[in-house]
């Protein structure tokens, strides 16, 4: 058993599929208190990936189980006051706030860093991104494979 060095650290989660929730498995990991943010009615994405007909067959979500091991979950639904509301609440309280939404997304919710420093200056802002926070392409989304290109032999 990892040593529980983050014990006490209060993290947000609030990424999806691989990046940001993984960083915070790590934290969590370690004894950090974890709170992965979900939509309302489907989750966070990842938990149908295991049964897309790439994965291999089985009976358990052994991916779901790995991303969000050590963590506690909530439902929000951020495109309401109520659910802005109550993130903004747990962001005041937090240490650590960890996300890979599009950085679109986060100015339309009023989640950048500029946003929740005003809630919690102290908050540790973790930004995970495919091309950076500043420059032409910042707004572009990716996944692994689309970020990578092409393998060549």
């Amino acid at each position: 058993m990892a040593r529980q060095v983050f014990a006490g650290l209060r993290v947000l989660d609030v990424g999806t599929w691989i990046a940001a929730p993984v960083a915070a498995t790590m934290l969590a990991d370690y004894g950090a208190d974890v709170i992965k943010i979900e939509q309302p009615g489907v989750g966070d994405a990842y938990r149908s990936f295991a049964a897309l007909p790439t994965c291999p067959q089985s009976t358990l979500n052994y991916t779901w189980w790995m991303d969000a091991r050590n963590k506690r979950s909530l439902t929000l639904n951020l495109k309401s006051p109520a659910g802005k509301a109550l993130l903004l609440e747990l962001a005041a309280k937090a240490d650590v706030y960890v996300t890979n939404q599009p950085l679109a997304m986060r100015r339309l919710f009023g989640l950048t860093y500029e946003d929740l420093k005003r809630v919690n200056p102290r908050l540790v802002y973790a930004s995970l991104t495919a091309y950076g926070e500043n420059g032409p392409e910042r707004d572009r989304e990716a996944f692994d494979l689309v970020a990578s290109g092409p393998v060549r032999a």
